[in-house]
């Protein structure tokens, strides 16, 4: 693994955020590639994009300077020092993401509903390219096993606590970068037909994505060791909690789409 891609002098590129920016650039293509349907021609497109860009990496940094790294005070004294922010969080990402749209929606006048299908589609292709990245940088890793697909990091200046170096780790970057590819196939593939022919309501690729991803991240954090969070609710992890409540708050929204759309049919 390579922790530092490469450097100049003093400057070290680290992997993580190098591929933090492929994963964006890979979800404002597909976003761009499907904007018609969206109704995202011309300059409504970077009307959107712009303070998404915004919105999707502020919401990360600030859930993971809350909530992750020791907290907010921690953090801050890590940013002091290093003059660096210490992480992101995919669950903030969303959560920007999605705020950034509503408000966009809000003034510009977009289509809610369908620029959250974009999203929900668009969201797994950027997190199976930024779970790359993770590979690289050890960050997100597993919990010490004993199968035969063991992952071992070895570098001192990557991501893993030092008592789990040179010891086999779940590739837990590999196990979700294949559930992404898994959602996004079916997301693109599946879903997103179904919608634009009506036969599923606006709003659908959205809630496959946050329900599918919140059942196979809460499996997958049984086997992460990395920073579960302050917020444990339950003995849970703070992805956890946050899978629960996104899934389960998807599936509320999207039984109200679907009445909706029945009342003005």
């Amino acid at each position: 693994m390579r922790p530092i891609l490469f450097s100049f002098g003093n400057l070290h590129v680290l992997a993580a955020p190098v591929f933090a920016g492929f994963a964006a650039i890979a979800a404002a293509l597909y976003i761009r590639r499907n904007r018609a349907y969206a109704e995202l021609d011309g300059e409504r497109y970077w009307d959107l994009m712009l303070p998404l860009a915004v919105g999707t990496i502020g919401g990360g940094v600030l859930l993971y300077f809350f909530f992750y790294g020791g907290g907010a005070a921690k953090n801050w004294a890590n940013f002091l020092r290093t003059h660096r922010v210490g992480g992101g969080a995919f669950y903030g990402d969303i959560i920007g993401a999605l705020t950034t749209a509503w408000v966009v929606w809000k003034v510009k006048g977009l289509s809610f509903r369908k620029t959250a299908d974009l999203i929900g589609a668009a969201a797994p292709l950027g997190l199976a390219v930024m779970r790359l990245g993770c590979l690289q940088h050890g960050c997100c890793y597993g919990k010490r096993t004993d199968l035969p697909w063991g992952i071992v990091f070895s570098d001192e200046r990557s991501a893993v606590w030092r008592r789990y170096l040179n010891t086999p780790l779940h590739p837990t970057q590999v196990y979700e970068f294949l559930v992404a590819c898994a959602i996004f196939a079916a997301a693109h593939f599946l879903v997103l037909p179904r919608v634009k022919d009506g036969r599923l309501p606006r709003g659908s690729v959205l809630v496959f994505f946050l329900v599918s991803y919140g059942v196979l991240r809460f499996m997958l954090e049984f086997l992460r060791g990395s920073d579960p969070g302050l917020y444990r609710p339950y003995g849970l992890t703070t992805a956890q909690a946050l899978a629960v409540a996104s899934a389960t708050g998807a599936s509320v929204l999207w039984a109200y789409w679907k009445k909706t759309d029945a009342l003005k049919a």
